[in-house]
């Protein structure tokens, strides 16, 4: 929302930001499905509550006393879709038009829920008069589970380009990031400390840089005691990211399920060359050679990409040049925006 809200569309619309953002799970390593409510503890679970519910009752007032025309919302994926859901319910009591984003590992939830949910679903998407997907995978999966309602393909984009500090073919010795956070085993962890081991063992010329890490893994890492961990840091913001994205090679998303990964995106646009999983979109983002593909779960396939990137410079400049090639083809505003423009003009007229 806040990539929308600085976008070229702040020229034509005016956007209210309004954040259903609850306080953070400290030392979680696995926030996701309906079980991860409980996994900030008690008092953490009772806040978000309050919070949550203070969200709600806010939401009707400040669409009424703000004179919102149009209300766009976030969803995701388990109790937070079921969240998004009763915003977009207020908003049509309300006699706003409605636009229903989905992100997360849609699919997943979806294709794991039982028929009765799966209904109960795709009851909710039928509220907006807009669903916004952010890829063609998305938009075929909704339409293979009977969604017949107008839908707006937006993937996620990047402000602008950023050149790398290092080329990639001057790195003997190239560095892999991984991010971490609360969804650190959905992102691939376990795979990325199984292929860090043996990569060490084998004295194989790579580093790691792992940020974002609750202390629960960083405690985890270091009893590790790998030579090749150069760097091991926590929460960092977004702007530490993409400054690292410049200066480190190869990226690692080995992720368990996705919608639309944006790190993804900022570091193809970063000209990294990246390592991820046929999981959500990754499949169209990589179709034309920005990344390697390896497959969901597979420690030995991980390292052996990884063994590729480190002893071939030239394969790191092939895919990282092609990779800014695909982000600057369609993971930028002027390529992504132009359909959610005529989808806001038309719902407000």
């Amino acid at each position: 929302m806040l990539n929308l809200a600085a976008s070229p569309l702040g020229l034509f619309f005016e956007f209210v930001p309004f954040t259903t953002t609850r306080p953070p799970k400290p030392n979680v390593i696995d926030n996701w499905g309906y079980r991860s409510i409980f996994r900030g503890g008690v008092r953490r679970v009772i806040t978000g509550i309050g919070v949550t519910i203070w969200h709600l009752i806010l939401f009707p007032w400040v669409t009424v006393q703000g004179k919102i025309d149009l209300v766009q919302i976030q969803a995701s994926d388990y109790q937070v879709f079921w969240e998004a859901a009763v915003y977009a319910s207020m908003a049509w009591v309300l006699r706003r038009p409605v636009l229903f984003r989905i992100g997360g590992a849609f699919d997943e939830f979806h294709g794991r829920a039982s028929w009765l949910e799966q209904k109960m679903i795709m009851a909710v998407l039928a509220i907006p008069q807009v669903v916004i997907v952010q890829s063609s995978f998305a938009h075929r999966y909704i339409v293979d589970a009977g969604f017949t309602g107008e839908v707006v393909v937006l993937p996620n984009w990047l402000h602008r380009m950023q050149d790398r500090d290092t080329p990639q073919a001057e790195a003997s010795r190239p560095t892999c990031l991984f991010i971490g956070g609360a969804e650190a085993r959905r992102k691939g962890i376990d795979a990325v400390l199984t292929a860090m081991h043996n990569l060490d063992r084998e004295g194989c010329p790579v580093d790691f840089h792992l940020i974002a890490m609750p202390p629960l893994l960083m405690e985890r890492v270091r009893d590790m005691n790998l030579n090749s961990v150069i760097a091991l840091e926590g929460p960092v913001c977004h702007q530490r990211v993409l400054d690292l994205m410049r200066k480190t090679e190869i990226f690692l998303l080995p992720s368990h399920g996705e919608g639309f990964p944006n790190s993804l995106v900022e570091a193809m646009g970063s000209g990294m060359a990246s390592i991820a999983t046929p999981v959500g979109a990754i499949p169209e983002m990589a179709a034309d050679g920005g990344a390697i593909l390896v497959p969901v779960g597979d420690a030995a396939a991980l390292q052996m990409a990884v063994v590729r990137l480190a002893t071939s410079p030239q394969l790191r400049q092939q895919i990282g040049e092609q990779a800014i090639k695909t982000v600057r083809a369609h993971y930028t505003a002027a390529a992504a925006l132009p359909a959610l423009k005529r989808a806001y003009r038309s719902l407000i007229h």
